[in-house]
């Protein structure tokens, strides 16, 4: 533009004007985009635009010459404002357009809306509608100077439009509105192009359109009609392709890994709008038109916060990552960075160790890692599955939130076909996880208090929400601690009311494993395997209805096991066992990850896992079998280990406030109501285990061991006879349980029947048969 204007002066003017040009625009990007610049000394802000602009950020050390004294001056508010001043000054200088110019410039667009106006209100709409020629237009009285013509951008079609409206207005006016109607509406198809002369011989009499001579108004139309060229490649794209050879040979800089991680990040975030819009118009052509269901929208849920692009991000991963490497090599530990992956919560700096070092070297730094760099814990990964390096991962100073709605809108969750696919959260590089219950197919969710695993829970039964129907996903939520599944309470996925009530809960999971027998002999009787095999059957078979798939959410296990611990594990083993085929799924959270609690059957039956932070290494190996989860963070720091991968993975679990869930479940009971099974509810009445209290059940271990005086004189006659005493004879000779029996033989010792333990061996009687017999006869005497 500078360069083709003539009055611009001599060639130096120009070139000032565009360097002044490129130093105001700099200015503009560091000031009105980035803001203010980090750092107390005129060396270090310079620095700091220097690093930003090596990452694309920002307006660059030039722009340091506009931006470090307007903000030191005038603060953020004023540099903008006065910068913004600049650029439109230097721009009437350089383009020679006053100011006057530029407002009338600005003012013609309300003057055309004006003069229609007037118009109209004078002719009216409809005598103003069909009395305008286009293009032709009445000049403004007031306005001296001649305005261009506004050309149409179909002119040749809009010409057509109004003729044929003039031709309708004539015919009788019972036609009228019809005809008018239909060619408004057919205004907006799409022009089928044919010869003019075919198309006036057609039907002369009501339309004359002129045959037009010139063709390239068509020749335009036409070219509108052709669909657009797939973009070109992007040059950030072949660029990356030609470093990737020069990769290996150049020398690691901290800068490029860290540009290199957020580009990962940006890479899948540029299409999410369109994959968004095509998700949904491809869910809805799959719903049945007369279904009920309406999916809630993501908007009921709140956005997360990131803040891995900021400069403080990558400030502080380079600073760490300098202090990481200095810190080995002040133990005799060389190694250098190959990596970094920042998290939501945490950064794993991927470190190579030197020919010769032993990776537990590096692992046993561990604490002396986290104390010089002064992190709240530091976990190691060694090695990394894939990579031959080591994964020291630090917790970052500035964290980010994990909404459940951003894992909804991603494209991992969109695009997962199983209607128990749930968002679990980010990963350490930043990317989306999602599981899907159907392939777990059981999970064990446990954690300390505090550490997310009811949010963790809750945010498996929301995704299931937005992703399946009433139809194909139903509900059963146990719940013994009464608030933490009640909000769902009346949803029309729930099969029965939240199970409140340990014994009914019982109950509810022996229903299941009636339910699961009797799925199996309904594939049977119709030769499928699983319950894919029936739904299919069941699309081309009348007469036949599919059967949902059944998950099954426990909320605290432990109140569960003490409640009826065997009715308990019993139930779980045979539904893990068994269930996947049949389509039933269990989900069991508890905060006691022991071995009383998730006892071995459990656990073998039981293959994924999600542990979340707990407060000793053993808790972490009852659960994964491996420490590390009593390193977590906690508040959704989590080790997400489902059936299938090697080692756990870490994931920060998305969040989902109350509010949001209330919102979303107010909505959900707004358009259907539940309905609950009344013979289900019957069966699991039915299946309430029965307290064990007949004459030949274990006696209970509340009531004292003295308070029972014929259970005593038959322990007696049993050691007499057997002339040994030990706690398993008389279990299996009275039918007692261990800690009852132990209670009756530590009795028996303070009576002088027995001698004391003796070890492994049984212990000595020491009451003979004559002492037995006396004792006998004063028993009948004293009756």
């Amino acid at each position: 533009m500078i360069a083709q204007n003539k009055n611009s002066g001599s060639i130096s003017r120009i070139v000032i004007q565009g360097l002044i040009l490129i130093c105001i625009v700099s200015a503009v990007v560091q000031i009105i985009f980035t803001g203010e610049i980090d750092g107390d000394t005129l060396g270090y802000k310079i620095k700091t635009l220097y690093s930003n602009g090596k990452l694309l950020r920002g307006g660059g050390v030039v722009s340091a010459l506009l931006s470090i004294p307007l903000i030191s001056f005038f603060g953020t508010v004023g540099a903008k404002i006065i910068i913004t001043l600049l650029l439109f000054v230097l721009i009437m200088l350089i383009s020679n357009i006053s100011i006057m110019q530029l407002f009338e410039l600005f003012l013609k667009p309300f003057k055309g809306f004006k003069n229609m106006l007037h118009n109209i209100s004078e002719q009216g709409f409809s005598n103003y509608l069909f009395s305008f020629n286009f293009p032709d237009y009445e000049d403004d009285e007031d306005d001296d100077e001649e305005e261009p013509v506004v050309e149409h951008k179909f002119p040749k079609l809009f010409d057509k439009l109004m003729q044929s409206v003039k031709a309708v207005n004539k015919n009788d006016d019972d036609e009228n509105s019809d005809k008018v109607i239909e060619i408004i509406n057919s205004a907006g198809k799409k022009p089928e192009w044919e010869n003019p002369a075919d198309k006036r011989s057609e039907d002369d009499s009501i339309i004359d359109i002129d045959i037009f001579e010139d063709t390239d108004d068509y020749k335009t139309e036409e070219n509108l009609s052709v669909p657009p060229e797939p973009p070109a490649e992007k040059p950030e794209k072949k660029k990356a392709d030609a470093d990737k050879d020069k990769k290996k040979n150049a020398p690691v800089d901290i800068d490029s890994l860290i540009k290199e991680s957020e580009n990962k990040k940006a890479v899948k975030k540029d299409s999410i709008d369109n994959l968004i819009a095509d998700s949904f118009l491809k869910n809805v052509n799959m719903k049945p038109s007369d279904t009920k269901y309406k999916f809630p929208s993501t908007d009921m849920l709140k956005a997360g916060t990131d803040n891995s692009k900021s400069p403080v991000s990558a400030n502080e991963m380079k600073q760490t990552a300098e202090r990481l490497v200095d810190t080995l090599n002040s133990f005799g530990v060389q190694t250098r960075v190959i990596g970094i992956s920042r998290g939501p919560t945490v950064t794993r700096y991927e470190l190579q160790p030197s020919a010769g070092v032993k990776v537990s070297k590096i692992v046993n730094l561990s604490d002396d890692i986290a104390l010089n760099l002064a992190a709240a814990g530091v976990r190691i990964e060694a090695p990394i599955p894939g990579k031959p390096a080591v994964g020291i991962e630090i917790p970052n100073k500035s964290k980010d939130t994990v909404s459940l709605r951003e894992m909804l809108e991603s494209n991992e969750f969109r695009r997962s076909k199983s209607k128990l696919s749930f968002a679990v959260g980010r990963d350490i590089g930043g990317e989306p996880v999602i599981g899907d219950i159907a392939k777990m197919p059981h999970v064990i969710i446990a954690g300390s208090t505090g550490s997310g695993k009811s949010v963790c829970t809750n945010s498996i039964i929301m995704s299931i929400l937005y992703k399946a129907t009433p139809e194909e996903v139903r509900l059963v939520l146990i719940d013994p601690k009464i608030v933490e599944f009640k909000v769902y309470d009346g949803i029309p996925h729930l099969l029965v009311p939240v199970v409140t009530d340990p014994k009914k809960a019982a109950g509810a999971l022996n229903w299941a494993v009636q339910e699961m027998l009797r799925r199996y002999q309904l594939f049977a009787d119709n030769n499928v395997r699983d319950i894919t095999g029936y739904n299919e059957l069941a699309e081309e078979t009348e007469g036949m209805e599919k059967i949902p798939k059944i998950v099954i959410a426990i909320d605290e296990l432990a109140d569960l096991m003490m409640a009826s611990k065997d009715a308990v594990e019993d139930a779980i083993c045979r539904l893990a066992q068994m269930a996947r085929a049949a389509g039933m799924h269990l989900i069991i959270a508890t905060q006691r990850p022991t071995v009383d609690i998730i006892t071995g059957l459990i656990k073998a039956n039981i293959p994924s896992r999600i542990a979340l932070s707990v407060m000793s290494q053993t808790d972490s190996r009852t659960i994964l079998d491996t420490g590390g989860a009593d390193k977590l963070l906690g508040k959704g720091d989590m080790l997400y280990f489902p059936s299938g991968v090697p080692k756990p993975i870490r994931v920060q679990g998305c969040f989902c406030s109350t509010k949001e869930i209330e919102t979303v479940v107010s909505y959900i009971k707004n358009q259907s109501e539940a309905e609950y099974s009344d013979e289900i509810l019957d069966e699991i009445e039915k299946n309430i285990p029965v307290q064990k209290g007949s004459k030949n059940s274990d006696l209970s271990d509340s009531i004292p061991a003295g308070n029972d005086e014929m259970l005593i004189e038959r322990a007696i006659d049993i050691v007499v006879e057997m002339g040994q005493a030990s706690t398993s004879s008389l279990q299996r000779k009275l039918k007692l349980g261990y800690a009852r029996a132990a209670r009756i033989v530590d009795e028996l010792e303070e009576m002088g029947v027995v001698g004391p333990s003796e070890g492994a061996k049984p212990r000595r009687v020491i009451m003979s048969k004559s002492q037995w017999a006396e004792r006998k006869i004063r028993l009948k005497d004293g009756e």
